[in-house]
Protein backbone atom coordinates (compact mmCIF):
# COMPACT_ATOMS: atom_id res chain seq x y z
CA UNK A 1 0.00 0.00 0.00
CA UNK A 2 2.69 2.62 0.66
CA UNK A 3 4.56 1.64 -2.39
CA UNK A 4 1.02 2.17 -3.78
CA UNK A 5 0.74 5.93 -2.67
CA UNK A 6 4.27 6.64 -3.35
CA UNK A 7 3.99 5.94 -6.73
CA UNK A 8 0.80 8.29 -7.15
CA UNK A 9 2.06 11.02 -4.92
CA UNK A 10 5.59 11.07 -7.42
CA UNK A 11 3.11 10.43 -10.31
CA UNK A 12 1.10 13.98 -9.19
CA UNK A 13 4.07 15.48 -8.40
CA UNK A 14 5.64 14.90 -11.89
CA UNK A 15 2.20 16.39 -13.36
CA UNK A 16 2.71 19.51 -11.75
CA UNK A 17 6.21 19.71 -12.56
CA UNK A 18 4.87 19.56 -15.80
CA UNK A 19 1.97 21.65 -15.65
CA UNK A 20 4.15 24.38 -13.59
CA UNK A 21 6.83 23.92 -16.34
CA UNK A 22 4.33 25.07 -19.28
CA UNK A 23 3.11 28.20 -16.86
CA UNK A 24 6.47 29.06 -17.05
CA UNK A 25 6.74 28.71 -20.68
CA UNK A 26 3.85 30.78 -21.46
CA UNK A 27 4.91 33.42 -18.83
CA UNK A 28 8.13 33.72 -20.25
CA UNK A 29 6.50 33.82 -23.78
CA UNK A 30 4.35 36.75 -22.82
CA UNK A 31 7.06 38.91 -21.05
CA UNK A 32 8.98 38.56 -23.92
CA UNK A 33 6.12 39.79 -26.19
CA UNK A 34 5.22 42.56 -23.43
CA UNK A 35 8.70 43.81 -22.08
CA UNK A 36 9.77 46.26 -24.98
CA UNK A 37 5.84 48.15 -23.97
CA UNK A 38 6.56 47.53 -20.58
CA UNK A 39 7.22 50.99 -18.00
CA UNK A 40 10.65 51.00 -16.74
CA UNK A 41 10.00 49.93 -13.35
CA UNK A 42 8.11 46.86 -14.50
CA UNK A 43 11.18 46.55 -17.28
CA UNK A 44 13.22 46.00 -14.78
CA UNK A 45 11.89 43.74 -12.45
CA UNK A 46 10.77 41.47 -15.05
CA UNK A 47 14.56 41.59 -16.13
CA UNK A 48 15.68 41.02 -12.99
CA UNK A 49 13.24 38.19 -12.50
CA UNK A 50 14.41 36.44 -16.25
CA UNK A 51 18.03 36.60 -14.73
CA UNK A 52 17.82 35.03 -11.45
CA UNK A 53 15.67 32.16 -13.15
CA UNK A 54 18.22 32.03 -15.64
CA UNK A 55 20.67 31.50 -12.98
CA UNK A 56 18.64 29.09 -11.25
CA UNK A 57 17.74 26.75 -14.23
CA UNK A 58 21.84 26.73 -15.10
CA UNK A 59 22.66 26.19 -11.69
CA UNK A 60 24.27 29.38 -10.86
CA UNK A 61 24.58 31.56 -8.52
CA UNK A 62 24.08 35.45 -8.72
CA UNK A 63 26.50 37.10 -7.07
CA UNK A 64 25.94 39.81 -4.33
CA UNK A 65 27.96 42.44 -3.11
CA UNK A 66 27.94 43.49 0.42
CA UNK A 67 29.51 46.12 1.97
CA UNK A 68 30.44 46.10 5.73
CA UNK A 69 30.65 49.83 7.25
CA UNK A 70 32.15 50.17 10.67
CA UNK A 71 30.71 53.01 12.68
CA UNK A 72 33.80 54.71 14.69
CA UNK A 73 32.91 55.43 17.98
CA UNK A 74 32.81 59.15 19.14
CA UNK A 75 36.16 58.37 21.11
CA UNK A 76 38.16 56.94 17.59
CA UNK A 77 36.09 59.96 15.68
CA UNK A 78 37.78 62.44 18.12
CA UNK A 79 41.00 60.70 17.45
CA UNK A 80 40.93 61.23 13.65
CA UNK A 81 39.94 64.59 13.86
CA UNK A 82 43.28 65.67 16.54
CA UNK A 83 45.15 63.43 14.09
CA UNK A 84 43.69 65.67 10.77
CA UNK A 85 44.23 68.66 12.67
CA UNK A 86 47.70 67.82 13.65
CA UNK A 87 48.33 67.18 9.36
CA UNK A 88 46.73 70.03 8.79
CA UNK A 89 48.83 71.98 10.82
CA UNK A 90 52.35 70.20 9.39
CA UNK A 91 51.50 70.75 6.10
CA UNK A 92 50.66 74.65 6.52
CA UNK A 93 54.17 74.68 7.82
CA UNK A 94 55.88 73.12 4.84
CA UNK A 95 53.70 74.85 2.65
CA UNK A 96 54.80 78.51 4.50
CA UNK A 97 58.63 77.02 4.36
CA UNK A 98 58.09 75.88 0.91
CA UNK A 99 56.77 80.06 0.39
CA UNK A 100 59.68 81.50 2.30
CA UNK A 101 62.38 78.91 -0.19
CA UNK A 102 60.44 80.62 -3.22
CA UNK A 103 60.93 83.62 -1.99
CA UNK A 104 64.50 83.32 -0.71
CA UNK A 105 65.85 81.93 -4.13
Amino acid sequence: MEKREATEISARKNSIIGILGNVAELGAARMEETIGEASLRDATIGTGVAIDKVLALTGQMPSINIANIRIPSEEERQRNYDTDRMLDAITAKLMALDEARSKAS
